[in-house]
C-alpha cells in the first residue's frame, strides 16, 4: 500500500513543491501526517486509509487491494493519465 499512496501522492501534486500541501487539502489529512506517510516514517492506518479513499473514490479498489476494475469506474493514476492521453 506504502508504493501505492507514494503513486497517488505524484500523480496528484502539480509540482513537487506543492504534492504534500495539495494532497492535505484534497483528503484533509494534516500535511506532516501525509509527508511522514511519503517517506515512511509513520504507518498507514485506518483513518488515513478512510480519508484518501473518500477522496478518491475512483482510486479506492486499486489504493486499498491494488486492484482495478475499469468498468466499474475503480481505475488507477496510471489508468487515468493513459486516458487523459488518449482523449486529447
Amino acid at each position: 500500500m506504502n508504493e501505492r499512496l507514494i503513486a497517488l501522492i505524484n500523480w496528484y501534486g502539480s509540482s513537487e513543491r506543492k504534492r504534500f500541501s495539495e494532497f492535505a487539502d484534497k483528503t484533509g489529512l494534516e500535511r506532516d501526517t501525509i509527508k511522514n506517510l511519503y517517506h515512511q516514517r509513520q504507518r498507514i492506518n485506518q483513518d488515513h486509509i478512510s480519508a484518501i479513499a473518500g477522496a478518491f473514490p475512483e482510486f479506492k479498489m486499486w489504493f486499498v487491494f491494488g486492484e482495478t476494475h475499469p468498468e466499474l469506474g475503480q481505475v488507477s493514476p496510471e489508468i487515468e493519465e493513459t486516458r487523459k492521453a488518449y482523449n486529447g
